[in-house]
């Protein structure tokens, strides 16, 4: 992603060497990148099913690469537990659990358009937090990944380099990332609760994928971002990346994050954007 040069924007680079010696991080990367060349090799039809509405698709890719990440984990890593998108649901015993989605933003992946990835996050089975998580975006060239207390990092066009949030205090001057549901009354009810944002934020994008809004937080990219309905495996890597970037991510009224709603943000944009959140409430589908 592209980087910004006004007073909202820093960007550091280091080396990474302390965080490339964590296998969980290792092992994220390599199955990340795996799985992001299948999908990069993609068929000239594509077999096209829904899910929940006629607009929520899935595809052939989406099911053959969570195949193949599944087969990595139980191969390398068979005592920890699974939980895909797609379906892939196993009991661990390790007390560690993969939350995994094989193509974050298949709409986009549909219409060749470059904001799709490959999101694998290692969490905690009882409590949910996240322990490591690697998100890979071919067509973007950019590689994400993160451990917990160990902070986030980028790697793109052959450079890696730490992440830190911008610098971004006030939420007039802040670039706001989004997104929508699949059904028609979620996203007339998301349209009411934008209406009450957008007059108040620098601007608001919409790139279709859970996973690389969370990124684009972490890197700079964006000052923040927020979205209802979205599920463990669309920001169960992004939330930790975002959070070791200085981000901070939860839902509303102090609550974690869940599928009511997600807001992850520089530390002062993120205290005002929730409360405008709350004060229009944005959890409400009505």
């Amino acid at each position: 992603m592209g980087s910004r040069t006004t007073s909202c924007h820093q960007n550091r680079t280091m080396s990474v060497d302390a965080v490339l010696e964590i296998p969980e991080v290792h092992f994220a990367i390599d199955v990340a990148r795996s799985a992001g060349a299948i999908l990069a090799n993609k068929p000239t039809e594509l077999l096209i099913s829904t899910k929940s509405t006629a607009t929520d698709v899935v595809t052939q890719m989406d099911q053959l690469t969570e195949q193949h990440i599944v087969e990595q984990i139980e191969a390398r890593r068979p005592q920890d537990g699974i939980l895909g998108e797609e379906g892939a649901a196993k009991a661990g015993t390790s007390g560690y659990e993969w939350v995994v989605d094989p193509l974050d933003g298949t709409v986009n992946y549909l219409y060749d358009l470059p904001f799709w990835c490959v999101s694998i996050a290692l969490v905690d089975a009882e409590t949910r937090e996240g322990i490591a998580g690697a998100i890979y975006a071919p067509s973007l060239d950019s590689l994400w990944f993160a451990a917990r207390g160990q902070g986030s990092f980028m790697e793109s066009h052959g450079m890696t380099r730490r992440l830190t949030v911008t610098d971004c205090k006030s939420l007039d001057r802040a670039l706001m990332g989004t997104g929508f549901g699949y059904s028609a009354d979620r996203r007339r009810a998301q349209g009411r609760v934008l209406a009450e944002v957008l007059p108040r934020v620098r601007d608001i994008r919409r790139m279709g994928s859970c996973a690389i809004d969370l990124c684009c937080v972490a890197s700079g990219d964006l000052d923040g971002y927020f979205e209802r309905g979205v599920n463990p495996w669309d920001h169960a890597a992004g939330g930790l990346i975002a959070r070791e970037a200085g981000a901070v991510v939860s839902g509303l009224h102090g609550n974690v994050e869940d599928h009511e709603m997600l807001i992850a943000a520089t530390p002062l944009v993120h205290a005002e954007l929730m409360a405008l959140l709350e004060k229009h409430d944005a959890a409400s589908d009505n």
